[in-house]
């Protein structure tokens, strides 16, 4: 893998961070260090190998999120990483609970998407989905899903 083709759209804290580390798991050589990048989402452009995408989505609804995984998939040749929350009876339920607490911090204003959905976007722009998982902690969730061209 080439480590300069790597693409970063994140906060500059987690820049400063990814770079803090990438430093720190050298093994006493220079490391070759990738071009780390603040740019707003939709505007990114060029070609990459591999686009990973995380904790967006919920931002977007879905007739944006179709668009918005459009472009990400024009910026990868080979690979593409992407994180949603994944639209299910039981997290459409909580979702609709949370909202009768509204707060100014509250995550129920987050997007949840279908699998089917975000597989029909995909296969709009022809790329597939390879690989599934799902990761899931106490008050965390989010389907994973690898996708490649078809």
């Amino acid at each position: 893998m080439n480590i300069s083709k790597m693409i970063s759209w994140a906060t500059p804290c987690y820049l400063v961070q990814a770079k803090e580390q990438l430093v720190a798991d050298g093994n006493g050589s220079a490391p070759v260090l990738p071009k780390f990048v603040v740019k707003d989402l939709e505007s990114l452009d060029g070609k990459y190998d591999t686009v990973i995408c995380l904790d967006v989505l919920i931002h977007y609804p879905q007739s944006k999120a179709d668009g918005m995984i459009g472009h990400l998939a024009s910026l990868a040749n080979n690979r593409l990483i992407l994180s949603f929350a994944p639209k299910t009876f039981y997290y459409d339920i909580l979702k609709r609970i949370g909202e009768l607490f509204p707060g100014p911090s509250k995550a129920t204003r987050a997007y949840l998407h279908s699998e089917a959905d975000v597989e029909r976007a995909l296969k709009k722009v022809g790329w597939t989905i390879r690989k599934k998982g799902l990761i899931t902690t106490q008050f965390y969730f989010a389907k994973l899903i690898e996708a490649v061209p078809m």
